[in-house]
């Protein structure tokens, strides 16, 4: 993996994605581009004071992304279905990520941390 030393290379990764799907995908680019406009206000609200408060809310935007592009691939799944999944399942993303049972109590990390 390539090192993310800017936010353009975290985010062009997604957008290429999308730019991939489609115009059939265009309430999903919207739905992308309002998450990207959330992680550029999270980015410049942070602070030592707020730091974990805003950290949970970055990881859920980071789970959001990854969901988006999985679920993207899928022409099954309307624009709609996708949008859903990706806002009931994104809490949970990087617990199933990680091999971790739904039902499992979470572990003691940020990760697992998310608003």
């Amino acid at each position: 993996m390539t090192q993310l030393k800017t936010k353009n290379d975290y985010i062009k990764p997604f957008q290429s994605a999308f730019d991939q799907a489609g115009s059939e995908r265009i309430t999903l680019t919207a739905y992308l581009d309002s998450q990207i406009q959330k992680l550029d206000q999270l980015i410049e609200g942070i602070s030592q004071e707020n730091f974990w408060q805003i950290l949970p809310e970055i990881l859920g935007v980071d789970a959001k992304f990854m969901l988006l592009t999985e679920l993207i691939q899928f022409e099954d799944f309307s624009n709609e279905e996708i949008i859903r999944i990706v806002e009931c399942d994104y809490r949970d993303y990087f617990k199933e990520l990680c091999g971790y049972d739904l039902k499992s109590k979470d572990k003691h990390s940020m990760i697992f941390n998310i608003i």
